[in-house]
């Protein structure tokens, strides 16, 4: 799921080393955030409303639709399309960037600081504020009609109309493909490229297990269901001793030991993996944290740490951030002395 409509999103900036009340967006009806245990306790999903719901429903032979509460059940519909005309904004840059600084969303931002810091490659990027339903504007669904973040537009002087890129891997390959001509980000070797798209893609499969459609959903839940948290921390788990192994050098092959996913080359699969899976191992004695034991696994917390020194990854953190402290916000960005 890339940038999900729905809280599941939001829930897993608590990735960060910050609290998930204090860090993330409002409910612009209650001044909470959909995902928060007040906003929760406030407005529990229909899904998980109530013990008696779940012990009690029985699913009808054809699904219909119905009511949900809260913010998200409103936004949330089974079906797809612009629900409101109004186009995106357009910069001075080539690039134009819609995205919001969810895990997903901010692989693109640091990427493009990464290419920045290499290349000087330069952007402008918007916010996209999914609790407010700006996914669903038709300028938005042109630029992405599934609705979700990251997606970008290049514009080119060769093409009558711009290159349009969804899907947080697809924005990254791009971006690569694109602008990384000395191939710092991706390797050029046939094997190497091959290795760093595998980890690229292992992300995109394997995150859902520990995101708001697996794990986090369930162990943050009003109504626990101890099967389903067992079952994704189980997964969680499994996947950061692949992680752990492979950093640590013990899963066979060449590419393995670290400092880096792919040795001593970081790339794209670095900056992938890191927006789920090494913010969360920054925060090992959160709540989910201490229960999922990730200070056990040390070559990732190690790895973790050193992608979060790089300046690029600092910065393109707060692209397109709009909640938390304001040192850390940056809701706009379109120049490289944005952060200063």
């Amino acid at each position: 799921q890339e940038g999900t409509t729905d809280s599941n999103e939001y829930r897993h900036t608590l990735a960060t080393s910050r609290d998930v009340d204090s860090c993330v967006p409002s409910d612009p009806a209650k001044g909470l955030h959909p995902g928060s245990a007040l906003a929760r306790r406030a407005a529990p999903s229909a899904a998980l409303s109530s013990a008696a719901e779940m012990e009690g429903y029985t699913p009808p032979k054809v699904w219909k639709d119905k009511e949900r509460p809260g913010v998200w059940g409103k936004l949330n519909q089974p079906y797809a399309g612009a629900r409101e005309t109004r186009d995106v904004p357009r910069g001075e840059h080539a690039l134009q960037l819609y995205s919001l600084a969810t895990p997903n969303g901010m692989k693109a931002g640091i990427f493009l600081e990464e290419l920045y810091d290499q290349y000087k490659v330069e952007y402008d990027a918007w916010p996209i504020n999914i609790s407010e339903g700006d996914q669903f504007t038709s300028g938005f669904v042109q630029v992405n009609p599934n609705s979700k973040i990251p997606a970008l537009l290049h514009y080119t002087d060769d093409l009558k109309e711009p290159v349009r890129v969804f899907e947080s891997a697809s924005v990254l390959l791009y971006l690569a493909d694109t602008f990384d001509t000395d191939h710092h980000f991706v390797p050029k070797d046939p094997k190497l490229r091959a290795e760093c798209i595998s980890w690229l893609f292992w992300q995109v499969g394997a995150a859902p297990s520990l995101g708001g459609g697996g794990f986090k959903s369930f162990f943050s839940a009003d109504v626990k269901i101890e099967s389903a948290i067992d079952k994704y921390a189980l997964e969680v788990k499994r996947q950061f001793d692949v992680l752990d192994r492979h950093l640590g050098g013990k899963d066979g092959d060449s590419t393995g030991g670290g400092p880096y996913m792919l040795g001593k080359q970081y790339t794209i699969a670095d900056v992938a993996i890191w927006t789920w899976y090494g913010l969360r191992a920054l925060d090992p004695n959160s709540v989910d944290g201490e229960f999922l034991g990730l200070s056990s696994y040390p070559n990732v917390m190690a790895w973790a740490q050193r992608v979060a020194d790089r300046k690029a990854v600092q910065r393109g953190q707060r692209v397109n951030q709009v909640w938390g402290d304001e040192s850390e916000q940056l809701a706009e960005r379109h120049s490289r002395t944005d952060f200063d």
